[in-house]
């Protein structure tokens, strides 16, 4: 397995040093694993780069440095993702800060979360055992609207409840291999929500792991009032309004092959009562109709990010039926008990109420997490 730590740093020469020893310590205990350090420098002027060249000297063909111009941490992140899949054949990837603000012991933990089958781990201060260290009151308060009110409810990005922190681990394959990197613009901390939304598209497993955030004890804070920082506000707002817009275009784009299955259901429903087919019966076969328009229009349009292609597409309609089959078993108890204990001419009523209420919120969470993922 090919891990590859991925380091952006700018005026970090305290502690890149120290950082790249600790991983390779850290490294020795997991002989299975090849570890290699990818240092994404934005043009440090204290000499960053010269501490992390002396390195490579010393561990040759272990640490490798990217330098490009200051821009922000986002495009430091997208240059050193691309660059490890590139170029270094990554099967995981895991981003940290070069200020043991995030304590790199406990990155085995987050590998090995991969290898229970996870797909992105989260080092999280938002779950039990998780914590932070030594905030001051704008620190919490700034955390707080970022990751709670935007991230959370603006976004609604809940795959998992940290979404500011650099340290995770991420599979290569199949999922951070399908995100369009190149046309990602974060250019501050509100990278962090973005990648994590681009990863929930790809179906991605999402995990979160407990960590304590640590104030650092060397070096220079990027957080406070700098000359980025209400740039970087302002793209997180922007970004968290952006993304709660994608999501509701998905959904949006969801609501309206819905209706047309509906449409199709209803037609085909109406027309074997007119036979004087049984109710129940009339509106199961209307809906394994809507099925085959609703798997066709979905893979082409609502989830076109992640269309099925190829040999997948019949083993996916058969998954899709599966899925289906439970939407139809809604509806046939619903309209049943409801002609039942309302009469016959209840049937479209209650066909009507089990599809708003039931199988749309049902529907849609099966699609995202076993069709489209």
């Amino acid at each position: 397995m090919n891990i590859v730590h991925i380091i952006p740093t700018f005026n970090e020469k305290e502690n890149i040093g120290l950082m790249i020893e600790e991983i390779f310590h850290i490294g020795k205990n997991y002989p299975q694993w090849k570890t290699s350090i990818l240092v994404v420098d934005d043009s440090s002027p204290d000499g960053t780069s010269e501490v992390i060249k002396k390195y490579q000297k010393r561990f040759e063909g272990k640490v490798y440095l990217l330098s490009k111009k200051k821009v922000g941490l986002g495009s430091a992140l997208v240059a050193g993702f691309e660059y490890a899949m590139r170029k270094l054949n990554a099967d995981i990837v895991i981003p940290n800060d070069a200020d043991f603000q995030w304590d790199p012991k406990d990155y085995p933990r987050l590998v090995k979360k991969i290898q229970e089958g996870y797909d992105v781990v989260v080092a999280s201060r938002h779950v039990t055992g998780g914590n932070t260290s030594g905030w001051n009151i704008f620190r919490r308060i700034n955390h707080e609207i970022s990751n709670t009110f935007l991230a959370w409810w603006i976004a609604g990005v809940k795959e998992v409840r940290d979404h500011a922190g650099n340290f995770k681990a991420i599979r290569v394959k199949g999922v951070l291999d399908k995100i369009p990197l190149s046309r990602m613009k974060d250019v501050g901390f509100s990278f962090q929500l973005r990648i994590l939304y681009e990863l929930s598209k790809t179906g991605a497993r999402f995990v979160e792991v407990p960590a304590v955030f640590h104030e650092r004890k060397r070096g220079k804070s990027k957080i406070g009032f700098n000359k980025h920082y209400f740039r970087d506000v302002v793209e997180y707002i922007l970004s968290s309004f952006l993304i709660r817009a994608d999501r509701s275009k998905s959904f949006f784009q969801y609501v309206i092959v819905g209706g047309t299955g509906f449409t199709i259901q209803t037609v085909i429903a109406k027309t074997l009562t007119v036979f004087r087919v049984d109710p129940s019966i009339a509106v199961s076969v209307g809906a394994e109709s809507a099925i085959i328009s609703n798997f066709l229009f979905n893979n082409l349009w609502t989830f076109s990010h992640k269309r099925i292609t190829g040999r997948r597409i019949l083993s996916k309609f058969i998954h899709f039926n599966g899925v289906a089959f439970g939407a139809i078993l809604i509806q046939f108890v619903s309209v049943k008990a409801g002609i039942t204990l309302f009469g016959p001419s209840t049937w479209f009523t209650f066909m009507v109420l089990s599809i708003i209420f039931l199988v749309v919120p049902y529907s849609y969470f099966a699609y995202n997490h076993f069709i489209w993922r």
